[in-house]
C-alpha cells in the first residue's frame, strides 16, 4: 500500500469517527445549529421519501375511493333501470287491461258481438289501409263483419283464414260506409282518402254543414250497424261547378293507434 493511499484511508476513517462522535454528541446535548449542516442532506432525503410515500398512499386511497364510488353508482343505475322497466311493464299492463275492459264491455252491450281480437299486423305500404287480427274462421269470423272499438267503427272483415283475418279500414280508398249527419240527418257516403282521413260525399251544396258536426252510421249499406259514431267534419270546400260539397272527416277512432278490436255481426 502506497503512502498516498494510506493517507486517504486514514482520513476516511477519521471522518467516520468524526460523524459518529457528532451523532453521539447530538443525542446527549440535543440538536444544535452546528449539527444541522452536516445532517441537512439526510433530512432532505428523509423528507423527500416521506413526501413520496404520502403521495403514493393518497393516490392509492383516492383510487380505491373512486373505484368504490363507481361501483356504487353502477349498482344504483342498475336499480334505477330495473325500476323504470318495472314501471313501464306496469303502465303497459294497466293500459292493456283498460282497453280490454272497454272492448269486453261491448259484449254485454251489443247482441251482435262475436269476438274480440288483437291487431298483430299492419299493411306496410301506403297503397292499402289494412290490418291483420288474430281471429279467423274457427272463431266464427266471416267476410264483411264489422270491426269496432269502444270509440267507433274502424273497418270490415275483408279476407278470412283459419286463425286470422284482414280488416280493410274505413280510411282505405276502397272503403265506403253509409252515414248521416247527426244534427241535420242528411245522408251521404263516407269514403276513405288513403291516409288517416275520409271524405263525406254526395252532400248538396245548399246543405249547411258545420265544422265539428258528428257523423253516425245509417245502416243503409247493409254492413255497418246503424247509430255508431264514426267521425266528425274537419274541413269543407266548395268547387265552382260541383253540385256537391267536398267534406273532410276525421274518424272517431284514431286508425294509427289500433291494438284491439271487437267484431260485430253484420
Amino acid at each position: 500500500m502506497t503512502a498516498d493511499v494510506r493517507k486517504k484511508l486514514i482520513f476516511f476513517v477519521f471522518l467516520v469517527f468524526l460523524f459518529m462522535g457528532l451523532l453521539t454528541y447530538q443525542s446527549i446535548k440535543g440538536e444544535g445549529r452546528f449539527i444541522d449542516f452536516p445532517l441537512y442532506p439526510l433530512r432532505l432525503l428523509e423528507q423527500g421519501t416521506s413526501f413520496v410515500v404520502k403521495g403514493v398512499k393518497d393516490a392509492v386511497s383516492s383510487y380505491v375511493l373512486i373505484v368504490g364510488k363507481e361501483e356504487e353508482n353502477r349498482r344504483l343505475l342498475e336499480k334505477i333501470s330495473g325500476f323504470e322497466q318495472e314501471k313501464n311493464r306496469y303502465t303497459e299492463t294497466f293500459q292493456e287491461n283498460e282497453r280490454l275492459r272497454k272492448i269486453l264491455q261491448l259484449k254485454s252491450e251489443r247482441p251482435d258481438y262475436i269476438a274480440s281480437a288483437e291487431v298483430f299486423a299492419r299493411e306496410p305500404t301506403n297503397w292499402f289501409q289494412m290490418v291483420g287480427i288474430n281471429k279467423g274462421a274457427k272463431d266464427g269470423i266471416v267476410r264483411d263483419m264489422v270491426a269496432v272499438t269502444p270509440v267507433g267503427p274502424v273497418g270490415r272483415i275483408h279476407r278470412v283464414f283459419d286463425r286470422e283475418a284482414n280488416v280493410i279500414l274505413i280510411t282505405d280508398v276502397n272503403s265506403s260506409v253509409a252515414v248521416r249527419l247527426q244534427s241535420s240527418r242528411v245522408e251521404g257516403m263516407l269514403e276513405g282518402r288513403g291516409d288517416n282521413r275520409c271524405y263525406l260525399k254526395y252532400i248538396p251544396r245548399e246543405i249547411k254543414i258545420q265544422i265539428g258536426e258528428k257523423l253516425i252510421t245509417s245502416g243503409l249499406d247493409g254492413i255497418f250497424p246503424a247509430g255508431l259514431l264514426i267521425g266528425s267534419v274537419s274541413d269543407i270546400e266548395y268547387s265552382g261547378e260541383d253540385i256537391f260539397q267536398q267534406i273532410e272527416v276525421i274518424p272517431a277512432q284514431d286508425i294509427h293507434t289500433l291494438e284491439e278490436v271487437a267484431i260485430l255481426q253484420k
